[in-house]
């Protein structure tokens, strides 16, 4: 009786502990409860402002939490003391070919995605990670601006209204200056203007397709934006292969196209598509959010101002004498600009608001930096958000202030808690040509070009709705003037 007594008590201890233990395993990573609502779970405020819910969710449960969107679990890693540990992890994958369907109609075929994704990374070492592969790029894409600006000053000159100042808005400048010379460069030949509502539109309405939605809702609520995409990948077929293309376009083309088992027509275009929004897509609101810090501070407008005279030569926008000079804005010399360099990661840490997700292959276990454990199951999802590093005090001394040499003599990869562009495998490919485009739009409107702000101080706020996604758009217009230098 004693020893059966004994036995029994054992076994209670036993399971007490299993259960205290099992207790302690789920708890330590927490389900979000607030905000908490049945069947939806978090999935409105979610949507209405992830920032502002990521941030309360960070405030209530610290640096790593779970929250539960429709079906879908989604755990948040926010300490970037974690993200290469996550980075690292084989069990993790990018849901790129989820994504490539739902958003650009680029084709089912899994088998043929594995391949092309292969082959494509590699193609994104060979031209886009390779500064020098970049620099033909670089070259087609200051001639192609040149031309713009050339055209538009001849213009106003030959009206006799060079003097006068031009009314337009800071996003709609900024558009005007990327869209049409880097879509020439990097495509060729393309007419980019003859699709560029398209685009634009396309571009407005992302953040639902990026939601990954039921197909029945797309069908029913967005024929409009789905109209849209086919007329944007039908568009490619005139031209397969424009003159002055880059050989990183080319390349990526003839692979699909040298593999119709794998991508149809259509498919095709839905491929180009995709490629011609990640040229775009952030790069048009990061030269915005640029422009609107740089040109407001009137030490770091003097101090960029300083350094592009002295490292990037000058050429004329009234003829073509000096077009050779163009020739002469090399990578190497753009690199020089550290100070320029400096203000565009120092924009970046304000504005970007990249969320890195991956699903999980099959079940791994990931040890967080306070010892903790991460259980993830197949299917499980989890994210990396890096916003709130950006804004932690800890990492950058006076995190909300824009200070422009922040980042001299710092290489901006490394930098602990900064991660504008993703990380890992799948970091932002075109995060190099992206910098560069960015920088000789600041250089070229400094040097040919005056500005006024209507408003020099306040700030607008982003468009909810696109954060997550990148660098989201401002979500009022910022109206200025300009007029071209004598």
């Amino acid at each position: 009786m004693l020893l059966s007594s004994f036995i029994l008590a054992s076994l209670v201890l036993v399971l007490l502990y299993l259960l205290l233990l099992h207790k302690d395993n789920i708890s330590s990573i927490p389900l979000v409860s607030y905000r908490n609502l049945p069947v939806v779970g978090h999935l409105i405020p979610f949507l209405r402002d992830r920032r502002k819910f990521l941030m309360e969710c960070h405030q209530r449960y610290g640096q790593c939490f779970t929250v539960k969107l429709l079906t879908q679990r989604i755990t948040f890693v926010l300490s970037p003391f974690d993200w290469a540990t996550v980075a690292r992890n084989s069990s993790l994958y990018l849901p790129e070919h989820e994504f490539g369907i739902k958003v650009f109609d680029t084709g089912n075929s899994v088998i043929g995605f594995q391949q092309l994704n292969i082959e494509v990374h590699r193609y994104y070492t060979r031209y886009l990670k390779n500064r020098d592969r970049l620099q033909p790029i670089i070259v087609e894409f200051v001639l192609n601006l040149r031309k713009l600006m050339m055209h538009e000053r001849m213009a106003l000159k030959n009206s006799k209204n060079l003097s006068e100042w031009i009314s337009t808005d800071l996003i709609t400048f900024s558009h005007r200056m990327l869209f049409e010379p880097s879509s020439l460069a990097l495509f060729g030949e393309i007419n980019p203007l003859s699709i560029e509502n398209d685009f634009r539109l396309f571009d407005q309405k992302i953040h639902y397709f990026n939601a990954l939605l039921p197909s029945w809702i797309y069908s029913f609520f967005f024929r409009r934006e789905l109209q849209t995409r086919f007329r944007l990948n039908n568009s490619w077929f005139s031209k397969i292969h424009p003159l002055h293309e880059s050989d990183f376009i080319k390349h990526r083309a003839d692979l699909l196209l040298d593999h119709p088992e794998w991508y149809s027509a259509q498919e095709f275009g839905g491929n180009q598509t995709a490629m011609m929004w990640a040229s775009l897509a952030n790069s048009t609101p990061a030269l915005f959010w640029c422009l609107l810090y740089i040109l407001r501070d009137t030490k770091a407008l003097e101090s960029i101002q300083q350094e592009i005279d002295m490292y990037l030569p000058s050429f004329s926008l009234d003829d073509d004498l000096s077009i050779s000079l163009v020739s002469e804005w090399t990578t190497a010399r753009l690199n020089s600009c550290v100070l320029l360099e400096s203000a565009i990661n120092e924009t970046l840490r304000l504005v970007a608001t990249p969320m890195v997700l991956r699903k999980c292959l099959h079940a791994t276990d990931i040890t967080l930096n306070d010892g903790r454990i991460l259980h993830l199951k197949s299917n499980d999802a989890i994210a990396l958000f890096s916003a709130i590093a950006h804004r932690d005090g800890n990492l950058f001394p006076d995190p909300d202030k824009f200070i422009f040499d922040r980042f001299v003599q710092k290489n901006a990869d490394t930098v602990l808690g900064f991660m504008p562009f993703g990380m890992g495998k799948n970091i932002c490919p075109g995060r190099y040509l992206a910098r560069y485009e960015i920088k000789i739009c600041i250089a070229l409107v400094l040097r040919h070009m005056e500005y006024k702000f209507i408003d020099m101080k306040t700030i607008p706020t982003e468009q909810k709705h696109r954060i997550g996604v990148g660098i989201a758009p401002p979500n009022e217009n910022v109206p200025i003037w300009y007029r071209y230098k004598s």
